[in-house]
């Protein structure tokens, strides 16, 4: 009889550990992955001409730049709708006209590949109209999209989509003061009339205002003098009619160059401004050089804003130097200076001319990152999130701010993504890393590896910042205490009431082994 009972309490406690079990390998099942919006890097769709996985850029022609973008979305979201906005940046360098960005796209199925292969996808295509003063260069722009999924849930997802621009355009300037160089008179033979110009290529004749009256009118009285007529005049006159036209000389601003490629807020700088005389036959003498600034940020270290240039030889070039202080509240831009030129021809008759320089000032971009939130321990299976906070201690906005995070067994679900921090403000962003085995023999230990920050300043030129990062990876069975989850709660609780009843069962099962034994003694004894 005590076989059958211990027999009947074994087999109760193995099918409580049968369950035990299964509750564990719950609690212990690998998290749903949630899928996120993503760029079609593999495929060609129409208006592409490369796929991103091999560097695409939109096309810019017709003071439009092109853009088009493949979404793509493993799970279903409400009504196939996503919300597409664009951020084009800040600054008066950005190439593109200011305009709202923003456009609802359905799920559509396209050809790809230039075949008539076809895909599903939420094609999103924008025109972005260009300024007719645009610069050289890559312009990066945020594409943020947004949209349901099918719970009702928001989700949210932003790329960066760079823009490159070549054919750089300049505003219209005024026109130049130099000379044609077909305008130079000394290869002209001399004639018997006076000569003429046309007033829209060439400056006034420079001749001597004081003595040419004089003789004009000298040459006046010798052809209407009594001693002969018109013809017999003109042969024989000594007026200015008979002399070729000559051009005063022109002094132009051919170039500048400064001490620092790359001129910031804060700096002090030497710019040298070469001068040049263009006329082949003519020098200059007695110069005075005036540089003027335009605005308040440009402080002059130099001794004064004139410089004095003896001569400077026909065909030949002259260089002043001035030294500037940029102040370190410098709006970052280009800044105009105006050099003025008061000279002397060759004819003693004054002259001048003025010319415009511009100085590309930055502002330093000064950032720091705080180490990311990253457990001392994690285990195998986990999911754990990992924020970075980014402080932006510069003058001017930050762009596309983000970090890259790589370390034996930590698999990050993407980049830790951050975007525009204004001067002086602070922002934070975070993803979801998975932790598994390490990849050597040993699957558990210390991990180590780096954080890569990257952030772009106004011109679009990119920088980075790197971060050790580490932690110790370790198995899921070795701190159970550690396992308790909303699950494992559960668990608990189930096992509590399975016990409970456990012990109702077997205290039932004895009491009637028991009175099962009394009794039977009560018979054999009445026997």
């Amino acid at each position: 009889m005590e076989m059958r009972i211990l027999k009947k309490i074994f087999w109760i406690f193995c099918a409580v550990g049968i369950l035990a079990d299964a509750f564990v390998m719950k609690a212990w099942a690998a998290p749903e992955v949630i899928p996120e919006i993503e760029v079609d890097e593999e495929n060609l769709y129409t208006g592409m001409d490369k796929t991103y996985k091999d560097g695409y850029r939109p096309r810019v022609e017709n003071d439009t730049a092109h853009m088009v973008v493949p979404l793509v979305y493993a799970d279903s979201v409400k009504n196939n709708i996503l919300k597409v906005s664009l951020n084009l940046g800040n600054g008066k360098d950005i190439p593109f006209v200011s305009d709202t960005y923003e456009k609802e796209f359905s799920l559509t199925r396209e050809k790809i590949n230039g075949s008539e292969q076809t895909a599903d996808c939420y094609l999103a295509v924008f025109d972005l109209k260009l300024k007719g003063d645009r610069k050289n260069g890559e312009y990066p722009v945020i594409l943020t999209v947004q949209a349901e999924n099918a719970d009702g849930g928001p989700i949210h997802k932003e790329f960066t989509v760079k823009v490159t621009i070549t054919d750089e355009k300049t505003p219209a300037t005024e026109p130049s003061s130099e000379e044609p160089s077909t305008g130079e008179p000394s290869t002209e033979e001399p004639t018997t009339e006076p000569s003429t110009k046309d007033p829209t290529k060439e400056e006034p004749t420079t001749e001597p205002p004081a003595e040419e009256p004089k003789d004009d009118l000298n040459g006046a009285v010798d052809v209407t003098g009594p001693s002969g007529g018109g013809s017999g005049g003109a042969s024989s006159g000594g007026g200015g009619g008979s002399e070729a036209p000559t051009f005063a000389p022109k002094m132009i601003v051919q170039s500048c160059t400064s001490s620092k490629e790359d001129i910031q807020a804060g700096d002090e700088v030497t710019l040298d401004i070469t001068l040049r005389n263009t006329s082949s036959s003519e020098s200059v003498r007695n110069m005075t050089v005036t540089i003027g600034d335009e605005g308040e940020s440009l402080n002059l270290l130099s001794p004064t804003d004139t410089v004095y240039v003896d001569s400077v030889p026909a065909g030949q070039t002259c260089v002043v130097s001035y030294k500037y202080k940029i102040l370190a509240s410098a709006a970052p831009g280009a800044y105009g200076l105006t050099v003025s030129m008061d000279y002397a021809d060759s004819k003693a008759a004054s002259q001048s001319a003025s010319g415009k320089i511009k100085m590309m000032v930055a502002q330093a971009v000064k950032m720091e990152f705080d180490t990311p939130v990253l457990d001392a321990e994690v285990q195998v299976g986990d999911v754990v999130n990992v924020q970075m906070q980014a402080m932006n201690l510069g003058r001017g906005t930050v762009y596309n701010v983000r970090a890259v995070i790589e370390a034996d067994g930590l698999a990050p679900e993407g980049t830790l993504f951050i975007g525009n921090i204004e001067a002086g403000k602070t922002a934070s962003g975070s993803t979801k890393v998975n932790v598994s085995g390490l990849s050597g023999a040993n699957l558990y230990g210390r991990t180590e590896g780096t954080v890569t920050c990257y952030y772009e300043d106004e011109n679009g030129k990119e920088y980075e910042k790197k971060m050790d990062i580490s932690t110790t990876i370790k198995t899921p069975f070795s701190n159970k205490e550690e396992m308790k989850t909303d699950d494992t709660g559960q668990w608990w609780t189930v096992m509590a009431v399975i016990g409970g009843i456990l012990v109702v069962f077997v205290v039932t099962i004895v009491l009637k082994s028991i009175k099962r034994n009394r009794k039977d003694e009560a018979e054999e004894e009445s026997e």
